[in-house]
């Protein structure tokens, strides 16, 4: 139906949550709506708006204008977000310059290293992505396989970062 990473599937099973695709799109022009609203939308608009482009300002007023009317119709309720706080929630992941603490933390506990170069080659959507994954609270096994398939690889893990005996050693040796 719509886009949905591997790491989200075990979550699926269990509830229908607002796909990271849609949700992306709706933080995208500010709005928010509970699950249950989402699920009263068909299948077609759903994958229409896990779908429809929100890259320039005019698709994403596009977008609102038309997302809106249908909730105005199925009379459901939205919280609309103000210019500001749209503004502050989409600079964390439109920011090319500054990775968000909280990601880059989420990043080294997990042992991957995250370079201002790789924040930058991912795509707006990896980025959201990887925000969302560091508001929330998931276990690590949950953030290792969102993480590795977000970055494409498994983490790195740094030696200085490893628990083995031997390292431990030879680290106290060199100092």
């Amino acid at each position: 139906m719509s886009y949905q990473y591997q790491f989200e599937q075990e979550i699926y099973s269990a509830i229908e949550p607002i796909p990271l695709s849609a949700q992306f799109r709706m933080d995208s022009i500010g709005v928010k709506i509970r699950p249950e609203t989402w699920n009263v939308l068909s299948k077609e608009t759903r994958l229409l708006f896990s779908h429809i482009s929100v890259k320039s300002e005019k698709d994403r007023e596009c977008f609102k204008i038309y997302f809106l009317y249908l909730l105005k119709r199925k009379r459901r309720q939205v919280h609309l977000m103000d210019r500001e706080e749209i503004a502050r929630e989409r600079n964390e992941w439109e920011n090319l310059i500054q990775i968000p603490a909280r990601v880059y933390q989420m990043a080294v506990d997990l042992d991957y290293t995250l370079f201002q170069e790789d924040w930058i080659k991912l795509s707006d959507f990896k980025r959201y992505a990887l925000v969302k994954l560091s508001k929330g609270h998931y276990s690590e096994s949950y953030l290792r396989k969102a993480l590795a398939e977000l970055f494409g690889f498994e983490p790195q893990v740094p030696a200085w970062n490893s628990k083995s005996a031997n390292y431990s050693g030879s680290l106290e040796q060199a100092i």
